[in-house]
């Protein structure tokens, strides 16, 4: 089918079966390939979602300037979608993010501010605080605040995991807990046709992770779409687990994700080695491309010389 714009290609991203990950012959257990989503991550669904919704009741007009703050993925979104519907757009990022995610946002011509390294909040209170200051001259998108992130995966990322199973039952889904809006998004969906499905929400084991865009529940900081009751459990990933199941889950299964990713991928082994049988979804979330100088791919740069 034809598109017209980059921007169609949002969203109907594949769901993949990972046959020889499958621990128990009545395991079946699938990867949702957000990292295919035209910009890289699911967050291409959150920000068009969001900024259609705006431009509709008219809170977004072309002389505002997008904001908000992002560990990286968000921002590289707001970045192609932003350019490709005529808008300017900054982002409040931590310095401490991958230099990859640097350069893609100013690739797109996004106004890049770096806040402080060691407050995983900073770019959050350093956005609130230039939109508090001057409201008129900017449109903040709120990843963790505006309910159109979790719609967006209602509507969308929710509905196409449904549809692909094709009246089979999802037992268990699982991915990070970032701004929850996935977690809120399909586990409202999932709970129409599933009711028995278990949704389950991936953290680091430490406030201070490796695994980027993933947020360890302690207390200092809740998103405020967020809603325990949407959830059923969480499980806690070593930042080293995570890296080490991203790369098996290239070399097993040839998909090049991030670490959240591996974190994913261990986390839904852990539940079909508990439940012996049963239909487990899982996300794959951004691409490994963003992550070539980090830990994740330390090591991987060799060669045999001729």
């Amino acid at each position: 089918m034809s598109r017209t714009s980059v921007l169609d290609q949002v969203g109907h991203t594949p769901l993949v079966e990972m046959r020889r990950s499958s621990p128990h012959p009545g395991i079946r257990l699938f990867a949702k390939l957000e990292h295919l989503n035209p910009s890289g991550s699911l967050k291409d669904r959150i920000v068009k979602y969001i900024i259609e919704q705006a431009e509709a009741n008219g809170t977004l007009t072309k002389d505002k300037i997008i904001v908000d703050a992002s560990s990286g993925n968000t921002g590289i979104a707001m970045g192609m979608i932003a350019t490709a519907m005529g808008y300017r757009c900054r982002v409040y990022m931590p310095s401490s993010k991958s230099r990859e995610r640097r350069i893609m946002m100013n690739f797109y011509g996004v106004e890049l501010i770096l806040t402080a390294p060691d407050n995983p909040h900073s770019h959050i209170h350093a956005c609130e605080e230039i939109v508090a200051a001057h409201p008129d001259q900017y449109f903040y998108l709120n990843q963790n605040g505006n309910p159109g992130n979790y719609w967006a995966h209602y509507y969308g990322t929710g509905a196409e995991i449904i549809a692909d199973m094709d009246g089979l039952p999802v037992d268990a889904f699982l991915t990070g807990l970032g701004t929850g809006g996935m977690l809120m998004g399909v586990g409202r969906r999932l709970r129409e046709s599933h009711p028995k499905a278990r949704v389950i929400a991936i953290e680091p084991t430490q406030g201070i992770s490796k695994i980027e865009g993933l947020l360890h529940l302690d207390g200092s900081y809740l998103p405020p779409i967020w809603e325990e009751r949407w959830v059923d459990e969480h499980i806690y990933v070593p930042d080293n687990t995570a890296i080490e199941y991203a790369r098996l889950l290239a070399q097993r299964e040839s998909l090049f994700g991030g670490i959240s990713s591996g974190a994913n991928y261990w986390a839904a082994l852990q539940v079909a080695d508990r439940i012996g049988s049963g239909n487990i979804v899982f996300v794959c979330c951004d691409r490994g491309e963003r992550y070539l100088s980090t830990t994740m791919c330390q090591g991987m740069d060799g060669g045999k010389t001729l």
